[in-house]
């Protein structure tokens, strides 16, 4: 008997299975399929045209008028007047603009790439979630397969009057409670998958297929916390201000004046009934205008205004900065931890298998102590459990780690 039931604990032992889908699979699906991310980079591509269109001239003016009554000139009625002027922005505007533009669409792209991070560490917290509960339906299920031979051990025994009906209806609610909470989870997994598959934005029916193990890394890995300055969340803030840079220039080059040239064509009727030089000679009349900023206090307050903005941006990298470490400590810490409690599981663990290998072995010459049995068997239960919760929040902190401190 005692082989037997040595047997049914092997056989229902932590398995490793080679089914399942890489993570990673998963994150490249998620990429190529977030709206989110393809909006950011329509907009990206949009502020990429928006270099064009400022590098532009302002449009030509053109125009044409005709005299309600003839204007009498010594050499005939003016009967028409043709015109097109172009204005010139002051000196290295038009660049000064261009590289404002390209600014901002750098600040853009840093933007889709802090999407990009964010979505990898929704995707992963998900499917972390997903592994730890297919974890906890096996655990449970094997707990419950256990409570079924403690059930027959227990029938067997009541038959020969070596233990009383108290003994069984006790195991009997012990496994009603493991079945409700193997049910539990059963429709959390579902739940689960369903919310999988909308982040991944396809069917909701889609099968999410899980590794049956994966790899923890250690806090030691995650030391070098000066690569925090290249999350994309500050690389955007560095852009934003380095751009607001540029926007001073240009409002400081908007102050200047400027030019225009045109050309004005007048076209003359000739006079009837006498000769004259240059009868009916058309009129070119070529012009250079100038706009003078005379009034410049907008342009002065815009370069303010744009300077305080810049003051802000500081602040608020240094805000955004002192979060982002706020949760490398955070994450580092629970990673710690979570590894550290995972050794004391695996000890607490071994320990209660120990425990009812001796209560088995003592049932080869006296009888079941069921009421210790089950509660050894809890406790390994709640041990297992505990550590898949540790596994989770070891994996969850180092994707945040990653998510922090990644290049």
């Amino acid at each position: 008997m005692k082989h037997k039931i040595i047997y049914i604990f092997v056989c229902l032992g932590w398995v490793q299975y080679s089914n399942g889908q890489t993570l990673e699979t998963y994150l490249a699906e998620a990429e190529k399929n977030s709206s989110e991310i393809l909006a950011e980079q329509l907009q990206y591509e949009s502020a990429l045209e928006k270099v064009n269109e400022v590098g532009s001239l302002p449009n030509t003016q053109l125009g044409i008028g005709v005299f309600a009554q003839a204007v009498e000139t010594r050499v005939g009625p003016q009967r028409a007047r043709f015109s097109a002027s172009q204005q010139i922005p002051w000196f290295g505007m038009l660049g000064a603009k261009k590289e404002q533009a390209k600014l901002l669409a750098v600040a853009k792209e840093s933007e889709i790439e802090f999407l990009r991070r964010q979505l990898r560490l929704n995707v992963k917290v998900a499917y972390y979630n997903l592994y730890s509960l297919q974890q906890k339906h096996r655990i449970t299920q094997q707990h419950i397969a256990i409570l079924d031979t403690y059930e027959k051990l227990a029938l067997n025994e009541l038959e020969n009057n070596r233990t009383d009906m108290v003994d069984v209806l006790h195991i009997k609610m012990k496994k009603n409670t493991l079945q409700q909470q193997f049910q539990e989870i059963s429709e959390d997994m579902q739940s689960k998958k369903v919310q999988f598959n909308l982040l991944l934005n396809r069917p909701i029916a889609n099968e999410v297929l899980l590794l049956d193990s994966l790899q923890i890394q250690e806090a030691s890995w995650f030391t070098n916390k000066e690569t925090i300055e290249n999350n994309p969340k500050l690389q955007q803030l560095n852009a934003q201000e380095i751009a607001l840079q540029q926007s001073e220039l240009v409002a400081k080059k908007e102050g200047n004046p400027t030019f225009g040239f045109g050309l004005d064509y007048v076209l003359v009727a000739e006079r009837s009934g006498i000769s004259l030089p240059d009868n009916g000679k058309d009129i070119i009349m070529p012009m250079v205008t100038v706009s003078i900023p005379i009034f410049n206090n907008k342009h002065i307050a815009k370069q303010k205004q744009l300077q305080l903005q810049q003051e802000a941006i500081v602040q608020t990298r240094t805000t955004v900065k002192n979060q982002l470490l706020i949760a490398y400590e955070q994450a580092k810490n629970k990673l710690k931890n979570a590894a550290e409690s995972i050794k004391t599981q695996n000890e607490n663990i071994a320990q209660a298998n120990q425990a009812k290998e001796v209560i088995l072995a003592a049932y080869q010459t006296g009888t079941m102590d069921f009421e210790q049995l089950l509660s050894l068997d809890e406790l390994a239960l709640n041990f297992e459990l505990q550590k898949v919760n540790d596994i989770n929040t070891s994996l969850t902190n180092s994707a945040i780690l990653e998510f922090l401190i990644a290049k």
